[in-house]
């Protein structure tokens, strides 16, 4: 019994300064052995009540009267007066006088004589009168104006300016090349050669078809270039120096010199004179011709007919009848009729009415405004590696140990423990495991009231989703 305690208070003590074995009662039966923490990273949410008033609509009744008009229909009786039209007829005779024209035959005798024309052909002289038109030359003399330039010689002193050129020396910058050859290091690539390899299959894109193929492992004609080499190579390697090169260059020069110069100039001069000129106009001349003309006259000669014929008249005769006349006329007469009619009359009616508005109103409420953060835990790893599930009845708590970088030495890592042995080694080591508990269970209690319920709900939920212990 006390090599157990010993053995167990030896854990106790040595895990924490190790940071690496611990052994924590998951249930009443067993206990897990801690080496390491795994950290973890949840969201949680903190909940905050939060005033603000929002805008509402609340409805106002008002009570208002209302005129309203109602349509009401009442028969009442009119007269209708028109008047009808009645036909009376009577019968009455009239006389009808009219003129017959009765035929007359009678013998006249009627002179049908008659002209019979015929031509006879003359000849005879006729005057012809024509219009000639007669030329007339006349001499007629005009003026003609003419400006002379008479030229008057002058002479005149003028300043004539012409070019000398001097020679002049300058200086310009000539940028001469004074470099030479330098041996470098030059590398040149090794060529490239296909080679049998042994390559792993995969799938590769095809673009001649355009769809993915796979590639079968074995051997295949790999590219491979061979290694590169220096070699030494005569460079050309520019020197840019500045020279001062003298220029002569041969520069224009303006002289000015009095020159004398005979100066024409030109007088104008109108000189007039007469020069004849000869202007012909036609005159109109009647000339009278006689001229031969045959002419065709008439003779008339006169041809007696007298023809007896038979002549139609008529002659007016008047004749009186009886006609009888029916005349039909109107008789107007003024009838009353009473008519039903539907009358319509609006009815003034007044009421109250409820009048039912929306009345904006500000009104405060509180919502809960949950903010999240990021809160950092450690899930305790056995010696093995694996999470160690803890019950929700008896949740396990790990004191903090420090970490230790490396490998875990094999001295110091302990087996698990049986839960035979544990039972056998409860009862002398009561009283330390009991204190243990206690203030393990204080921190739990202390670690659950200062997180929200939001982050609990949260946690439980990440919990049941992945399979790990929520603390």
């Amino acid at each position: 019994m006390k090599k157990s305690a010993m053995k167990k208070l030896v854990s106790y003590v040595l895990a924490p300064a190790m940071g690496l074995v611990m052994c924590l009662p998951v249930s009443a039966q067993q206990n897990v052995c801690v080496s390491s923490y795994k950290i973890v990273h949840q969201t949680v949410y903190d909940k905050e009540q939060i005033s603000a008033f929002r805008l509402e609509y609340q409805s106002v009744s008002t009570p208002k009267e209302v005129t309203t008009y109602r349509q009401v229909w009442e028969t009442e009786m009119r007269e209708k007066r028109y008047t009808v039209a009645k036909p009376v007829t009577e019968t009455s005779e009239r006389e009808e006088r009219y003129k017959v024209m009765k035929p007359v035959w009678e013998e006249q005798i009627r002179d049908e004589s008659y002209n019979r024309v015929r031509y006879v052909t003359e000849t005879e002289m006729r005057e012809q009168t024509r219009t000639v038109l007669r030329p007339v030359v006349e001499t007629k003399y005009r003026e003609e104006r003419t400006v002379v330039n008479r030229p008057v010689t002058q002479t005149v002193m003028q300043n004539q300016t012409y070019t000398t050129y001097e020679p002049q020396t300058t200086y310009r910058t000539q940028y001469v090349d004074q470099g030479g050859y330098a041996a470098n290091w030059v590398y040149k690539q090794g060529a490239t050669r296909n080679r049998l390899r042994r390559t792993d299959g995969g799938y590769y894109y095809d673009q001649t078809s355009g769809r993915v193929m796979y590639d079968r492992p074995g051997l295949h004609w790999v590219p491979q270039q061979q290694p590169g080499q220096y070699n030494l190579q005569q460079q050309y390697v520019p020197k840019i120096v500045a020279q001062q090169v003298p220029v002569t260059q041969m520069v224009a020069k303006q002289v000015v010199q009095q020159v004398p110069i005979q100066q024409v100039h030109y007088e104008q001069e109108v000189q007039v004179r007469r020069i004849p000129y000869q202007e012909t106009r036609y005159e109109q001349v009647q000339q009278v011709e006689q001229v031969q003309v045959q002419v065709q006259k008439q003779v008339v000669e006169r041809v007696e007919n007298m023809v007896t014929v038979k002549v139609c008249k008529w002659v007016e005769e008047e004749v009186v009848r009886k006609v009888p006349i029916t005349t039909t006329r109107m008789v107007y007469e003024e009838k009353v009729e009473q008519t039903p009619v539907q009358v319509q009359r609006w009815v003034a009616e007044t009421k109250t009415v409820t009048e039912t508005r929306m009345k904006p109103v500000w009104v405060p409420y509180t919502y809960t405004k949950s903010t999240p953060r990021t809160v950092t835990m450690r899930i305790p790893l056995d010696a093995y590696g694996n999470e160690i599930r803890v019950a929700p009845a008896a949740p396990a708590v790990v004191s903090p140990a420090p970490s230790i970088d490396g490998p875990i030495p094999k001295h110091t890592a302990e087996k698990p423990v049986n839960p035979e042995d544990a039972e056998k080694k409860e009862e002398p080591a009561a009283t330390k495991e009991d204190d243990d508990k206690a203030v393990k269970e204080e921190e739990i209690e202390g670690k659950k009231e200062a997180e929200p319920e939001a982050s609990t709900e949260n946690s439980n939920t990440d919990a049941e989703s992945t399979d790990e212990p929520s603390l």
